[in-house]
């Protein structure tokens, strides 16, 4: 292979790697987003699952921490 094939090569490689790099980091930026998202919704899911618990083991609801009836 000549010195100028062996550069061009290297340049086209190099071009597709750094389209590589730049789709990666869209799907990491774009993950990172529905993660906080996630984590956002899982936080106010508990928020509002906590007065529902404590309500529920007021009115002598199920104590959780009794092993089940099989033990």
């Amino acid at each position: 292979m000549s010195q100028d094939s062996t550069i061009s090569d290297l340049e086209i490689r190099i071009a597709f790697l750094e389209d590589q790099i730049d789709v990666l980091n869209s799907e990491v930026v774009s993950l990172n987003r529905d993660h906080d998202k996630l984590r956002e919704e899982l936080r106010a899911l508990a928020n509002l699952v906590k007065p529902l618990i404590e309500q529920a083991s007021q009115l002598g609801g199920v104590n959780d921490s009794s092993p089940p009836p099989h033990y």
